[in-house]
C-alpha cells in the first residue's frame, strides 16, 4: 500500500501556525465537561496543495478562505454538553513510544525533533482539555498528553518495521496547564489498511501512570468527519496519492466498538489554510462495558 518511509516537500508553513499559541490561554471560560469539540478557528496559512476548497467544506463547521486567520480566542460551541462524563478508552496500538525525554515536551509535532524532515499534510491545530469528572470536572492540571500518529502516507515514526526508527515526527507529549489545557501542532493523519484516519493519545495521570506499550488504561483515539476523509483522499494532495480508504469510521473496529463514536472531534477551518479542533477529555479514561474486543494492534497485512 505505502512506501515504507515516504516523505514529501514541505507544504506547512508552521512559524506561522504557531502565531497566536499565546491567546488560547485564555480558552479556560471554555465549557470544561464536553465529549465533544468546541471549536476554534484554523491557525494556518500554509501554500494549498489541494484544489480550491468548495463553497460548503464538508465536514467542517466554518470555512474561512485560504488566507483567513482567527485572532479571537475560541469559545465554545452548540456541541458542548453540560453533562460531565468519562472519555472512553481506545486501544494503544502497536506503535506508542515512552518518548518522555525533553526534546519531546513540544507543541510542534510536525518535524523530527531536530527540527528536520517536516511533514507534509494539512495542518491541525489540536487542543485538548482534561478535566476531572470525580471532582465535579474541574480541570486536571499537570497530566501527561502523549500524542502520535501516522503521515499523510500512513507511516508512523520511530518503528524499526516502519524503516523509521531514527525518525520522531508527529510524536510528542505536554503536561497541562493549570486550565487543564494544552495544544499540539500536527497535521491530518492519512491511514493504514484496516484502520480509519485516527490520532492516538494518552493521558498519563494519579489514576493511570502507566508507560508501558501495553497497558491502555489510560488512552483513547481521537477521529475525524468522515466527509472530511474522503474529501481529503479525493481531492488533496499527498492524501489523494493513497487514495480512498476501505475503511470507514463505521466499519473502524475501535470507532464503532472501544469509543463508539464519542471522541469524533469537530473541525473547523479550511483544506487550504488548515483547522483547528478541541476536544475534552474526562478522566478517568473507562472501558466500554461492551467493549469485549481482544484486538490491540492493527493488521500485519497494511500494504496495498
Amino acid at each position: 500500500m505505502h512506501g515504507t518511509h515516504r516523505k514529501k516537500e514541505v507544504l506547512i508553513n508552521r512559524k506561522v501556525l504557531l502565531q497566536g499559541l499565546a491567546a488560547l490561554g485564555g480558552a479556560a471560560a471554555l465549557e470544561r465537561c464536553s465529549g465533544g469539540g468546541a471549536s476554534v478557528d484554523a491557525r494556518a496559512t500554509a501554500t494549498p496543495t489541494a484544489t480550491p476548497t468548495p463553497s460548503a467544506t464538508p465536514g467542517v463547521n466554518a470555512t474561512p478562505t485560504a488566507t483567513a486567520r482567527a485572532t479571537a480566542t475560541p469559545t465554545a460551541t452548540a456541541t458542548s454538553s453540560a453533562s460531565c462524563t468519562v472519555t472512553n478508552e481506545g486501544e494503544i496500538g502497536p506503535y506508542f513510544a515512552d518518548d518522555s525525554a525533553t526534546g519531546f515536551d513540544r507543541v510542534d509535532v510536525v518535524t523530527n525533533i531536530d527540527g528536520t524532515d517536516a511533514q507534509s499534510g494539512v495542518p491541525l491545530s489540536l487542543n485538548i482539555y482534561v478535566v476531572d469528572t470525580e471532582n465535579n470536572c474541574a480541570p486536571y492540571s499537570g497530566a501527561q498528553l502523549d500524542v502520535w500518529h501516522c503521515n499523510a502516507s500512513g507511516v508512523y515514526s520511530d518503528i524499526s518495521s516502519e524503516g523509521t526508527s531514527s525518525d520522531t515526527y508527529l510524536r510528542g507529549y505536554q503536561l497541562t496547564n493549570a486550565s487543564g489545557y494544552a495544544q499540539f501542532v500536527t497535521i491530518v493523519p492519512g491511514w493504514y489498511q484496516g484502520r480509519t484516519t485516527h490520532i492516538h493519545l494518552r493521558v498519563r495521570s494519579t489514576y493511570s501512570e502507566a508507560s508501558s506499550t501495553t497497558d491502555q488504561t489510560n488512552t483513547t483515539q481521537l477521529f475525524f468527519p468522515q466527509s472530511v476523509v474522503d474529501y481529503l483522499a479525493q481531492n488533496v494532495a499527498p492524501y489523494s496519492a493513497e487514495g480512498v480508504n476501505p475503511t470507514t469510521n463505521a466499519s473502524d473496529r475501535v470507532y464503532s466498538n472501544e469509543v463508539d463514536g464519542q471522541t469524533l472531534l469537530t473541525l473547523s477551518g479550511s483544506y487550504a489554510s488548515g483547522f483547528s479542533a478541541t476536544y475534552t477529555v474526562g478522566l478517568p479514561i473507562t472501558t466500554l462495558p461492551s467493549n469485549t474486543s481482544s484486538l490491540r494492534s492493527k493488521p500485519a497485512a497494511r500494504r496495498r
